[in-house]
């Protein structure tokens, strides 16, 4: 199954209709979710799914947004009882699932295997969500990225009818986290956008998701191969493992070759012929040469319009993203932040006054890492003439970061008395940051703050979830996963400026054996108080009766 995400406006029901009207031999299951009271978005695909080959079933409430109603298990059900009944149809090579405009694709995702794993319901076991394609208005882009509202703050049709959640996203962390989520952005509406609209959508967000392709687009025309071809390369998995092998000796894949390769040779020598390549710094060229595995045979030429074998598609976004010098890095450490220094620092974060993204705003930062941006500054003097000096700006550390998120450990400032802020110890909090917005948030209890057998209880069904958190979020054996883990996504960033900042408001050796010792008392605090609870209970337990275990039903109540 395939989920379409994006803003209301992007044009997934003009995609949609342009899928069924074409839908190159393919079987399709559609389900059409709009929140508006009359269900417009299904009357007007209905009008295009009449084919033989498609189905189609509504939700009509606007479920399936950021959590997972029984609804949609409901409607992937029915759309597949529906056409199981119709003997003369063939089942459904794919399913597409339409959002809402403020679904948050990821937890969709999520909750969908979650519900697979524990055996929820029975339509998991016949179906998958396979990926997530995102719409996006490349008119609109920049404005929505730079802007303070809400979702509730938005049209009407924005907002859910009993769902006050969903009117408190914060409109610009929920574009970030709807392009975070996809396997394939779509940049739509390309022929209302200008230059430079399309230029800084495509940069942004092949810079803050990598992996994506990211595809552009007019009126939303993708062809299905697009949309899902890529499903039918999973049938064959095993065959280009065995593909790949095989030409091992005659292709090495190397990251670093691939980075100095540019430039250094014309683009057929630097072409990639590994079908299972995914880096983005080159592109992809296929022959069209059949050999065993013909679904395999893949075709770079964009103009191609031959139906016997698929269509890879080189990614010119990241020539744009490195020319607009967007860059990433994860800052990681396992040392706690101590909290007023660290809020100290976040209070003077650059908050951009612009309304729109515009390419000045890359510009200007790029400059900056090249040279010290300096002021004249004209000073009358007492003979009448004008002498200019120069003076410097000072820079600051987080200039140009257009997102960052992950996972932060604050150390408490008061572990006991008013105002104590001792949870900070056992929580995790979560920094998010895009556009204008950045707000450090309680994401629950770090795993370490329960014992091995209790976390494990947790993933009876997924034991590969478990072993992965082990692995990789237990950082240390004293503070199991308590860490800095930030992703910091820009143009012209600077990785060291950043980390010398964060790095300041680490705790030092000093403060750390504090730290260490109050987390001691902590522990035995609540320990103590535990044992004052069960001592308490089994005293009111036992009432007037004092230690006698009997029961006498005269006395009176």
């Amino acid at each position: 199954m395939t989920l379409l995400s994006g803003f209301l406006g992007s044009g997934k029901t003009t995609t949609l209709k342009h899928l069924l009207e074409n839908t190159e031999g393919l079987q399709l299951g559609v389900i059409v979710n709009d929140v508006a009271s009359v269900n417009i978005d299904a009357k007007l695909v209905s009008s295009t799914s009449s084919t033989a080959s498609t189905d189609m079933v509504e939700l009509e409430n606007g479920c399936a947004c950021c959590s997972l109603a029984d609804e949609l298990f409901t409607s992937v059900e029915t759309l597949l009882i529906k056409r199981q009944k119709q003997k003369d149809k063939q089942p459904f090579d794919a399913i597409v699932i339409e959002l809402s405009g403020v679904a948050d694709p990821m937890a969709i995702q999520s909750n969908w295997k979650m519900a697979t794993a524990q055996g929820q319901h029975p339509v998991t076991r016949r179906t998958q969500i396979d990926r997530v394609i995102t719409l996006v208005d490349a008119c609109t882009f920049g404005s929505d990225w730079m802007t303070v509202d809400l979702a509730s703050a938005r049209e009407k049709e924005w907002q859910i009818e009993g769902d006050d959640c969903a009117g408190q996203r914060k409109v610009t962390e929920l574009l970030a986290e709807q392009v975070e989520a996809a396997q394939i952005v779509v940049l739509n509406k390309l022929d209302l956008a200008s230059p430079d609209e399309a230029k800084i959508a495509t940069a942004v967000a092949a810079g803050i998701n990598p992996d994506a392709i990211v595809e552009r687009v007019e009126f939303g025309k993708m062809t299905p191969q697009l949309l899902l071809g890529p499903l039918k390369k999973k049938k064959t998995e095993e065959k280009k493992k065995t593909k790949k092998e095989k030409n091992e000796e005659s292709h090495s894949h190397s990251h670093h070759d691939h980075a100095a390769g540019a430039g250094a040779k014309d683009e057929k020598e630097t072409s990639c012929a590994d079908p299972d390549c995914t880096d983005t710094s080159h592109s992809h060229s296929h022959s069209h040469n059949k050999d065993d595995d013909e679904e395999e045979a893949n075709c770079a030429d964009p103009d191609c319009t031959d139906t016997t074998h698929s269509h890879s598609h080189s990614h010119a976004s990241t020539s744009t993203t490195e020319e607009l010098d967007i860059i990433n890095f994860v800052y990681k450490r396992d040392i706690p932040f101590n909290t007023v220094r660290l809020l100290t620092l976040l209070n003077f974060w650059p908050i951009p006054i612009k309304e729109n993204l515009s390419l000045d705003d890359f510009a200007i930062v790029a400059g900056q890492q090249q040279q010290e941006e300096t002021a004249v500054v004209e000073t009358k003097q007492s003979n009448s003439k004008k002498k200019a000096t120069t003076t410097t700006k000072e820079k600051n550390p987080f200039d140009g970061v257009l997102r960052s998120k992950g996972f932060c450990w604050m150390a408490p400032s008061r572990w006991l008395g008013p105002n104590d802020d001792a949870f900070r110890h056992d929580t995790a909090m979560y920094w998010s940051h895009a556009g204008k917005h950045l707000g450090v948030t309680a994401a629950g209890k770090w795993w370490g703050t329960i014992s091995e057998e209790q976390m494990a209880s947790y993933f009876t069904q997924n034991p590969e979830e478990l072993e992965r958190i082990r692995a990789q979020d237990f950082v240390s054996d004293e503070w199991k996963d308590r860490r800095q883990e930030l992703v910091f996504i820009g143009s012209g960033i600077s990785e060291q400026a950043i980390t010398d900042a964060l790095d300041k408001c680490l705790l030092g050796q000093g403060e750390m054996e504090q730290y260490r010792e109050n987390a001691a008392n902590h522990r035995q605090l609540l320990q103590n108080l535990a044992e004052q609870s069960l001592e308490l209970r089994d005293t009111q337990s036992r009432g007037l009766f004092g230690d006698s275990d009997q029961y006498d039903p005269n006395y009176p109540s």
